[in-house]
């Protein structure tokens, strides 16, 4: 399974927390994400609700 780059990972548990992670790439699969970080997995959750992933603009690429 491929990783998915993210500026910033939120994963939302069960039980309402959210972890929050910056500058990673994670791997979702049902239930569960596994969260790297330079091709070293830093985290892996089994409880998860849902994750919300951002990609932040490229400012060198803004007009």
């Amino acid at each position: 399974m491929a990783a998915t780059s993210a500026d910033v990972l939120e994963v939302h548990h069960h039980d309402d927390r959210i972890s929050q992670y910056e500058q990673v790439e994670y791997c979702a699969w049902h239930g569960g994400v596994t969260v790297y970080r330079d091709g070293t997995e830093i985290a892996r959750h089994d409880d998860v609700l849902g994750t919300q992933a951002l990609k932040f603009a490229d400012s060198d690429r803004m007009p």
